[in-house]
């Protein structure tokens, strides 16, 4: 077993098992890791991550980045086609002339 040690200006623990933090301290944590975990599981099966051909910080960034660009670029064909951009907003765009 590793002995983790934890700093002691830390306020709050969102990893680990609840034992590792003080009993006052494990609802809160719980509801914290509760709502990361969420995020996580959207993160990899909605939104692709779970597709990332990048790793680590820099990897998950580029593939954020790369992830949004396709959402708003799938938003933009569809407001496009619905003809919900204005044409002032096309010529900004260059794509009326």
């Amino acid at each position: 077993m590793v002995n983790q040690t934890i700093p002691k200006d830390t306020s709050h623990i969102f990893l680990g098992k609840s034992s590792d933090v003080d009993e006052k301290e494990q609802d809160y944590c719980r509801k914290g890791r509760s709502a990361t975990e969420g995020f996580i599981s959207v993160a990899k099966n909605l939104r692709g991550f779970g597709l990332s051909l990048y790793r680590g910080i820099d990897g998950d960034r580029i593939w954020s980045l790369l992830c949004q660009i396709g959402y708003n670029l799938k938003k933009f064909i569809q407001l496009y086609n619905d003809e919900e951009i204005s044409e002032e907003s096309l010529m900004k765009l260059g794509l009326l002339g």
